[in-house]
């Protein structure tokens, strides 16, 4: 007999009870999903496949899941999420953006709420108070990137009401080796204002375009780093009028012009980022997006912003950092979806504890996905490529091509209307277009050309957004997907093949590579192809199944290096995480009264009582409070400077024969301690500092309100990663780092530069 609908909300309030009644979350786990699975139906009318159900309970076993594109994840996720909400702990669904976050809390909304269960979603531009009211919610969708900045603006937070957070318990990550392995190490920053001249950075921009490759600067083999060569130092010292490029003095000015070599030679405009609206944005090397409020650290930021001559952004003083990837570990109960874990299953488990479970599509794949074609360059690649368009094109079949940069895309575009080939260009100059030009991108003579933002969080539907000429090109062969270039990791390829073959769809997919593509040329795949298989320049496509392998080999050697970066970087990282959980539990202490109260630890009894008849004792303790929060902030962000400016600089330890890391940890372990010591010699002087004739009126001091003003951003962690991949594949170059510290390591290598340039001079 069917159930009412009054019926299957009482055994939703049933099961709430039980489990706030402690029983197990797994005696309910299958009650819980089949009256999900109902209400679904119901309220949104998808009943969730067998294969989705199955997905669920590995969800609720805390595992990552695979699933393939098309196959539901959204709704497979919504039964273990009801199961984690009903505790009254909160769950959190990260999104792989804002958009999705709003579109699934909205989706989903009705089953939740059906079941007594409140849902809300977080968005870049939620005001704090609906940010509260949203994380008290049953269940929250938003991105780990929002749920990582109000972490780091708790941390900040003076008074606990401000608190926007509770304590984290359980996260579904949906396109979960995106977040867990590509941007695991990424650090979210919170920043306060810091003024910083401009002058130098124009002069420095001037003078490099004055300098030319090879002559005045050299790259190294990967075009990681550049560095002046002894004719480029006159060169600059002459242009600058200093008669000592590497005099103490000009240190500051020699760091300046790094940054601007690293921004003029190794940056380039539509790759690694874009100019809009008088702003630059960098785009993620991964799915091909813009990602916002991301900045190179250390200056680089705005050396290009003056190479590019646009407005320049706040640098700003270091307040609070978390990676991407102790974020995550802060869930007790984690687990994840994608359609591309197994190749990641050794980091999953390792870093996080996720063990895989592959989960068969509701509908056999029938994708047919082509060996790759291989080209001795890029322009037979193009030509190929542009004629394939072409041909498949008149036939009225859809196609998608991905690309690896904006650049890229824009070139086939512009190739491909010349010959009168109507196409939409999905990159991260189009990126607020991007649910309108993929809900076309399935339809009858469609010409979709992508980079891989079309790879995540979006279904091609063939015939159109609604479907109505399914027939017509399913009987044309589906959607044909073709990548022009092969990527670092074998996720980001398959992600672009998954865009086919969705849900038991007909597609096909076919990679166009050549031998002078980044891949090849950056990591050296050349020197992998044997002299007897190295083909004659030629523009047909080589057939050649030992070019093939190499490049197969040459992925799996580069995912490889990438896995020992992550390693490494997160042996730097994790030693500073605990040093700030060690802070923070002494801040959330003070945070709410339950800290020692320095003045009185400190104070001479005559002074304190003297403070107490001028301001009471409750205004006095409160006093004390904020003088430690605030102590303890700019203690920590001093720490951060002397970290990010020592790991940035570390790797020269090598010179000495010494560990990088152990030195890494020691200096840091030292610089903590001094932090420790130092917070109540910092309370005293804040103290003695004030005018206490103001009397509660105290508190208005800019001072102990907390910081004026905050931002929050990523930081592109690239320019040390590639000195580490540089230093993993013993492939490195002991010329100057773009992104050099002023204090402490780079002193090191300004005293080795010098004694070099010494000895040739004599």
């Amino acid at each position: 007999m069917r159930a009412s609908q009054e019926e299957l909300r009482e055994r939703g309030a049933a099961l709430r009870m039980r489990a706030h009644g402690g029983e197990s979350l797994e005696d309910l786990l299958v009650e819980v999903l089949a009256l999900v699975r109902e209400v679904a139906q119901r309220e949104i009318g998808l009943r969730p496949f067998d294969v989705q159900i199955l997905g669920g309970v590995g969800l609720c076993d805390g595992r990552m899941v695979q699933m393939d594109t098309g196959e539901g994840k959204t709704l497979a996720a919504v039964g273990p999420v009801v199961l984690r909400a009903l505790t009254g702990q909160g769950v959190h669904v990260l999104t792989f953006n804002d958009y999705l976050a709003g579109r699934d809390a909205r989706w989903m909304g009705p089953i939740y709420n059906f079941l007594g269960l409140s849902v809300a979603s977080i968005q870049g531009n939620t005001a704090a108070r609906q940010r509260k009211k949203a994380y008290q919610a049953d269940v929250t969708y938003l991105t780990a990137k929002e749920a990582g900045f109000d972490l780091l603006r708790d941390g900040l937070a003076y008074d606990s009401n401000d608190l926007v957070q509770r304590p984290f318990h359980a996260a579904v990550v949906d396109e979960a080796d995106s977040l867990l392995i590509d941007e695991a190490r990424v650090p979210l920053v919170i920043a306060g204002a810091l003024a910083t001249p401009a002058d130098q950075r124009e002069e420095s921009n001037s003078v490099v375009r004055q300098l030319e490759l090879d002559t005045h600067y050299r790259t190294d083999q990967f075009s990681r780093n550049v560095y002046l060569t002894e004719e480029g130092i006159n060169r600059v010292e002459e242009l600058l009028g200093c008669s000592d490029l590497y005099a103490p003095e000009n240190l500051a000015l020699l760091t300046q012009l790094n940054l601007a070599l690293h921004a003029e030679v190794l940056m380039r405009r539509d790759v690694d980022y874009i100019v809009r609206n008088d702003r630059i944005e960098i785009v993620d090397d991964f799915t091909g997006r813009v990602v916002e409020d991301r900045h190179w650290p250390d200056g680089l930021q705005s050396a290009i912003e003056a190479k590019e001559h646009v407005r320049p952004s706040d640098e700003g003083r270091v307040l609070g950092t978390i990676t991407l990837q102790h974020l995550m570990r802060r869930y007790p109960h984690l687990s994840g979806m994608t359609a591309t874990a197994l190749s990641a299953a050794d980091e999953l488990y390792g870093f996080y504890g996720l063990g895989i479970l592959v989960v068969p599509p509701n509908r056999p794949c029938i994708r047919e996905d082509q060996p790759d074609l291989v080209f001795t360059h890029r322009e037979a690649k193009w030509h190929a490529l542009a004629e394939e368009v072409q041909r498949v094109h008149r036939t009225g079949r859809p196609v998608l091509v991905g690309t690896l940069t904006v650049q890229e895309s824009e070139g086939l575009a512009l190739q491909l209307r010349r010959e009168g080939i109507a196409c939409a260009v999905l990159n991260a100059k189009h990126d607020d277009q991007e649910a309108l030009i993929v809900a076309q991108a399935g339809a009858v003579g469609a010409v979709t050309i992508s980079t891989n933002m079309a790879g995540r969080g979006t279904d091609i539907r063939l015939g159109g957004s609604k479907g109505v000429d399914y027939a017509q090109v399913a009987a044309l062969g589906g959607l044909y997907v073709i990548g022009t270039n092969r990527h670092e990791s074998r996720r980001i390829d398959d992600q672009l093949r998954g865009r086919a073959g969705r849900q038991g769809d007909p597609g096909s997919s076919c990679f166009f590579i050549s031998l002078e593509d980044e891949l090849f040329v950056r990591y050296g795949i050349d020197d992998l192809i044997p002299a007897r298989a190295r083909p004659e320049k030629q523009m047909g496509p080589v057939d050649s199944s030992v070019l093939r392998h190499a490049v197969a080999h040459a992925q799996r050697i580069i995912e490889g290096q990438n896995g020992d970066i992550r390693r490494t970087l997160w042996r730097y990282s994790h030693f500073v995480e605990q040093q700030r959980l060690v802070l923070s539990r002494r801040r959330d202490s003070v945070l709410h009264g339950a800290g020692p109260n320095v003045l009185q630890e400190r104070i001479a009894a005559p002074e304190l009582e003297n403070a107490s008849r001028v301001l009471g004792a409750e205004t006095l303790k409160e006093l004390a409070r904020r003088l430690t929060l605030r102590a303890m902030d700019e203690c920590w962000s001093d720490h951060l400077t002397f970290v990010n400016d020592l790991r940035d600089g570390i790797h020269l330890a090598e010179v000495g024969g010494m560990s990088p890391i152990e030195e890494f940890q020691k200096a840091a372990a030292a610089s903590f301690l001094r932090v420790l010591e130092s917070i109540d010699d910092h309370v005293v002087r804040s103290f003695r500092a004030l005018d206490l004739s103001s009397g509660k009126e105290i508190f208005e001091n800019p001072g102990l309100r907390g910081p004026s003003s905050t931002w929050t951003y990523l930081v592109s962690d690239s320019a040390f990663t590639d000195r580490l991949a540089a230093h993993l594949m013993g492939r490195g170059n002991a010329g100057f780092a773009a992104n050099a510290a002023l204090t402490g390591p780079l002193l090191l290598l300004w005293a080795i530069s010098r004694k070099i340039r010494a000895r040739r001079r004599h």
